[in-house]
């Protein structure tokens, strides 16, 4: 099994995506909320020094913020370390979402 660093995760994900949201995992493996965001960001800026990038350490916050903000047909990628908390939050937004369409 090939693990990846922080850094290496940030470079590949400038590699893919248009725009990146830093969020903050809940289970820091022995670092700190700062060191982790700040290796995903540095490995980020040194593929792309600038790609749209944005830090939203609340994870309900950055899904929030990512589903009000996508434009029309976008594709909104989650990593979570916490599943269910994101697919709750995901169904919740669903939800809503039919709701306001059928009104």
């Amino acid at each position: 099994m090939m693990l990846l660093d922080n850094n290496e995760m940030g470079s590949i994900a400038a590699e893919m995506f248009d725009e990146i949201i830093i969020r903050q995992d809940k289970r820091l493996r022995g670092k700190t909320e700062e060191e982790l965001i700040k290796m995903l960001d540095d490995g980020i800026k040194m593929k792309d020094p600038n790609k749209k990038t944005m830090i939203i350490p609340s994870e309900h916050d950055a899904i929030i913020y990512a589903v009000e903000n996508a434009k029309k047909g976008s594709l909104i990628i989650l990593c979570s370390d916490v599943v269910p908390d994101a697919l709750e939050l995901v169904k919740k937004l669903k939800e809503e979402e039919a709701t306001k369409y059928y009104e």
